[in-house]
Parts: structure tokens; C-alpha cells; sequence
């Protein structure tokens, strides 16, 4: 995982963990143009170490109504949002 990280970082890619909570508003933070979302496994969520070991963590803030968006969900959410401030 350090390896990867690594490399993906000398190729100018920011790395992202996606928290359940606890992480910047996705919707309000700072993005890289070159960005890999690390995701959490269903269920079990994110692993603080290895988000720790990411540039950024971010979340996608709710309404309360549910405890989290399953992963292909919230990869559509942070993918958009991505997307959408690219143009």
C-alpha cells in the first residue's frame, strides 16, 4: 500500500480517504485536478490508518436519515462532485 501511495503520488496524484464522518465536507473541499479516491469497505468503513496516510479525508455530508451510502453510491456522489468542478 506505501509502494502504490508512492507512485501514485510521483505520477501528481492527490490521494483522498473517504470517511463516513470526521472528514472535510467533499462539497466545499479543496480538490486536485489529478485525484484518487481511497474507499472504505462496506460495512467496515475506512481505515483510520491508511487515511491518515492520505493527503485529505473527506465526507459526504447528510441528513442523518441513514448512517452511510453503500460504496457504489457514495463513489457516484464523490466522482460528480469531482467532476463537476473540472468543467
Amino acid at each position: 500500500t506505501a509502494q502504490a501511495m508512492a507512485q501514485l503520488r510521483e505520477a501528481g496524484f492527490g490521494l483522498a480517504a473517504t470517511l463516513v464522518e470526521g472528514g472535510d465536507d467533499v462539497f466545499r473541499a479543496s480538490l486536485p485536478d489529478r485525484l484518487v479516491y481511497v474507499m472504505g469497505a462496506e460495512g467496515e468503513g475506512m481505515d483510520r490508518g491508511l487515511a491518515a496516510q492520505c493527503d485529505q479525508q473527506v465526507s459526504i455530508p447528510g441528513s442523518g436519515a441513514v448512517e452511510s451510502l453503500n460504496v457504489a453510491s457514495a463513489t457516484a456522489v464523490l466522482l460528480a462532485q469531482w467532476a463537476s468542478r473540472r468543467g
